[in-house]
């Protein structure tokens, strides 16, 4: 389909009908596939997720700029078709350019898949003008909805935008300050020209598997585009030009590190190097609580519902007001209306949090976050890492600390670090909050509380603290 032809199409529902015919075909071609099949079926998955998403947007206004996405899929058809007919010679003698081809298809479909999330909150922000005005000083644009934030607890009143890598560079100084890096991304820290603090996580670009890479930007970006929760880190926008891929989130909402950094911090209480999440048992609790609510939030909630697959303390940030958000998408999945969980192509995940039923048939739930959130708690609880080495067989926190607790020794393992000697109203909260670990990390997902059940039980945990503390007068 050429671009003037696309252009007649004068709304987004004759799009959409136009590409659920072609990406019926590839589908169909794909299943018969007699060369490169596995190529063709994973592209035909990918078409399909474009026209699940293109059936989404409303605003006829946005046909225009997909002006391309007709000719990208009529290609991948007939790439798709030729390996329905080559012979096993030809595929070898022409194995070079067909991979080529299959390559350079992908990229067009993924800059597809990302220009239409933000087709969709342009659309949105077209149907809000009339309820929110937008912000003329400010490079982001109106929030969701009224009916989302009573539902979503919303924390930011802004949608995320696309940004230039130049205009990244801009804001970050050229990249000059470095937060955090690590194997897969470097945070910088920024400011928008509105004076407001953004940190900036670019993605590092790893070769053989950068097509995987962008698989993982491109469900992380669709997936926190939606999400206004206040235990969320909100997204303020992403870039993804040329090589680039990065993700700009509230500097406010990370300036405290990953709870993991809180929890591998040495220091006494009370002493310099201690920090507020380690110092008190209220502020333990209250960190797990945000982090429940926002998965509970995750899988009940939001639109779609969403399957986290790495809760854990890494994937916690702590904002400036010591509050707890959860962040770390790449690996999430939108839940499927299956029973026993719906099958993944792999596993993810950091090894000590996935659930163990999980890793062995490669179906996941909502049940696999209520495990790994089960581990995070234990950690909490203990100040322990969530693996470790032991001789030469690696250990897990929930296989140690577990039984344990289940047969009332919570006190064996307990950090001393928040309080040496809890009083016994904290001591009440805590055999709560560690009976809710352990029943997190049963063996049979179906046993497993939900993790609605969990919020109401962290906060009763938090109740007892809040009675336990000593009462102030004032005469």
């Amino acid at each position: 389909m050429a671009a003037t032809t696309v252009a007649g199409l004068a709304t987004v529902a004759q799009l959409a009908l136009y590409v659920h015919g072609l990406v019926t075909k590839i589908t169909t071609a794909a299943d018969t596939a007699r060369q490169n099949k596995l190529e063709c079926q994973n592209l035909a998955r990918r078409v399909s997720v474009i026209g699940d998403l293109l059936v989404q947007l409303q605003d006829p206004g946005v046909a225009q700029p997909l002006a391309g996405l007709g000719d990208t899929l009529q290609e991948a058809h007939d790439l798709v078709v030729a390996c329905q007919k080559w012979s096993v010679r030809r595929k070898f003698l022409y194995a070079d350019d067909q991979a080529e081809r299959f390559r350079e298809v992908n990229r067009r479909i993924d800059s597809h898949l990302i220009l239409i999330p933000l087709l969709s909150h342009i659309s949105i922000a077209r149907r809000l003008d009339q309820v929110v005005p937008p912000n003329p000083t400010s490079v982001l644009l109106p929030a969701a909805p009224p009916t989302m934030v009573a539902a979503s607890a919303m924390a930011s009143t802004y949608v995320p935008v696309e940004f230039a890598s130049a205009e990244i560079a801009f804001l970050t100084g050229n990249f000059g300050h470095v937060l955090t890096e690590d194997g897969s991304a470097t945070v910088y820290k920024g400011r928008l020209h509105d004076g407001q603090e953004v940190a900036v996580k670019s993605l590092k670009n790893h070769g053989p598997q950068r097509h995987e890479q962008e698989g993982a930007f491109v469900a992380e970006l669709e997936t926190i585009c939606h999400l206004r929760h206040d235990h969320i880190v909100p997204l303020v926008g992403w870039c993804a030009e040329d090589d680039d891929r990065m993700f700009v989130y509230q500097y406010q909402h990370t300036s405290n590190g990953t709870l993991r950094d809180h929890l591998m911090q040495g220091g006494s209480r009370g002493s310099a190097s201690a920090s507020p999440v380690t110092s008190s048992w209220k502020a333990c609790v209250q960190a797990l609580l945000g982090v429940s609510m926002a998965v509970d939030h995750l899988h009940r909630v939001a639109e779609p519902r969403i399957i986290h697959r790495n809760v854990s303390s890494s994937s916690i940030l702590m904002d400036e007001s010591w509050a707890a958000r959860v962040s770390g998408f790449g690996a999430a999945v939108l839940q499927e209306p299956t029973t026993g969980g719906q099958l993944v192509g792999e596993v993810a995940g950091t090894f000590g949090y996935i659930d163990p039923e999980y890793r062995r048939t490669r179906r996941v739930g909502t049940a696999s976050d209520v495990y790994s959130f089960g581990v995070v708690m234990l950690e909490v609880l203990t100040g322990r890492p969530p693996s470790w080495e032991e001789g030469k067989d690696p250990k897990t926190l929930a296989g140690f600390a577990a039984p344990l607790i289940e047969g009332g020794s919570l006190g064996s393992v307990l950090d001393w670090r928040p309080s040496p000697v809890p009083t016994p109203g904290q001591m009440e909260a805590l055999n709560l909050v560690a009976y809710t670990a352990a029943r997190c990390l049963w063996s049979q997902p179906q046993d497993r509380p939900a993790m609605s059940n969990v919020v109401t039980n962290l906060e009763a945990a938090l109740g007892l603290i809040d009675n336990s503390e000593p009462k102030r007068h004032y005469y």
